[in-house]
């Protein structure tokens, strides 16, 4: 079954397609319409015209109450106390039905301490706790509303290939594991979220090119300026001094029950790496890919790895895995998920691995509002030898 979350179907690109595959081969377009777009395409069993979406207009709300408690993490306050938003709007500009179009994408992000303790903390539990970081990790940057992307979207090639320029984010494109892309009503820790090696920027100048290859193949390429911290002008030369190219190949095989993907990378930008020699420009390259599995309607697992060459600009390498599994097979949107990660750090050093275990369960009360508690286990945070954090938290979730 599809799920009702459409935020959920916007960012994970191809939670549909396993489960449409079976049946029907899927049309010319599907591939990049389900990554770009945030309500289902005509033919979907889960499809209704709105009046609305009659005039071009898709958009997307999540809205979350999240309670952290970090006690157990060394350094960190009690707990993270927020309100958290996420909002994502499609506008069509120019109607094109042979080609698709061309549309305005606006992406709105934040949140925001619910008390003292928390409104005063520039991050959800420590910057010490290496990847355990941000609640909603769709943006990196302090506690505030922000404005991920603002871009143009412009279909072309009868649907087979689209254009996306402004100021975008790369997470909405790539790295889109679909039961680990989603930090509202899935795991927490962003090292599942998004791979920690590639470079996915938001709130920068760039741009996307998206080509569907065949019916169950494509491929992209983003390239895009770094270094502008999310709310801060991306136009400004003295902040955004870097960029990134990342692109992803991927595929749909076994009768639409495994998806597979593979991003290259590189990138430049300034680093002061404390050697006394001031900033520098250094280079990075390297290869993230993702598998995911369906074998039956109630059980999908993943699998992510990937290294860089270099260390002074990401993390050097990474493997996890993860699963979601419906306890209950008569509530088709509840399901449990466990996912399990390894990240080796920046410094080679004897401590510079992290690991980290998440469980989570998803309880949908209705069509629009769902509870989630998690846990993580933390052991080595941020690649030293500090005591092993323990993470645990509930969000209820609202979706429109």
């Amino acid at each position: 079954m599809i799920t009702k979350n459409v935020m959920s179907i916007a960012l994970s690109g191809f939670l549909a397609l396993p489960l449409m595959a079976q049946d029907e081969a899927p049309a010319v377009g599907d591939l990049l319409q389900d990554i770009n777009m945030f309500t289902p395409a005509e033919g979907d069993p889960s499809y209704k015209v709105k009046a609305f979406e009659k005039f071009g207009t898709e958009w997307a709300v999540d809205a979350a109450y999240g309670l952290w408690n970090t006690e157990k993490v060394p350094g960190a306050t009690r707990h993270t106390n927020l309100a958290l938003i996420h909002a994502q709007l499609n506008q069509r500009l120019i109607e094109d039905n042979a080609n698709g179009g061309t549309w305005l994408r606006v992406e709105f992000s934040g949140s925001w301490g619910l008390d003292r303790e928390s409104a005063q903390s520039d991050t959800v539990f420590a910057d010490m706790v290496g990847n355990a970081t941000y609640a909603h990790a769709d943006h990196w940057g302090p506690h505030e509303g922000v404005f991920p992307e603002v871009a143009l979207m412009h279909y072309f090639a009868g649907k087979r290939a689209c254009i996306i320029a402004g100021m975008v984010n790369l997470t909405n494109y790539f790295d889109a594991v679909s039961i680990a892309n989603d930090s509202f009503a899935g795991f927490t820790n962003s090292g599942f979220i998004n791979s920690t090696i590639l470079p996915l920027p938001d709130s920068n100048l760039g741009a996307v090119l998206q080509v569907e290859l065949s019916r169950n193949s494509y491929a992209m390429v983003g390239v895009s300026r770094t270094g502008c911290t999310a709310g801060y002008n991306p136009f400004n030369s003295d902040i955004c001094n870097g960029y990134a190219v990342v692109g992803e190949y991927g595929r749909i095989m076994a009768d639409g029950t495994v998806t597979l993907r593979l991003n290259p990378f590189y990138t430049s930008a300034d680093v002061d790496l404390d050697d006394g020699k001031g900033e520098n420009r250094r280079q990075n390259a390297g290869l993230v890919g993702s598998i995911e599995y369906t074998p039956c309607d109630r059980l999908t697992v993943y699998s992510r790895a990937g290294f860089a060459a270099k260390q002074y600009l990401s993390n050097s390498a990474e493997f996890s895995v993860g699963a979601n599994f419906k306890l209950i097979p008569s509530r088709e949107d509840d399901f449990f998920g466990i996912s399990y990660g390894v990240f080796k750090g920046q410094t080679p050093t004897e401590n510079n691995r992290e690991q980290v275990v998440e469980a989570m369960y998803s309880l949908q009360i209705n069509d629009y509002v769902k509870v989630v508690p998690h846990i993580q286990y933390v052991a080595n945070p941020a690649y030293s030898t500090a005591d092993d954090a323990v993470i645990w938290g509930v969000q209820t979730v609202f979706s429109f």
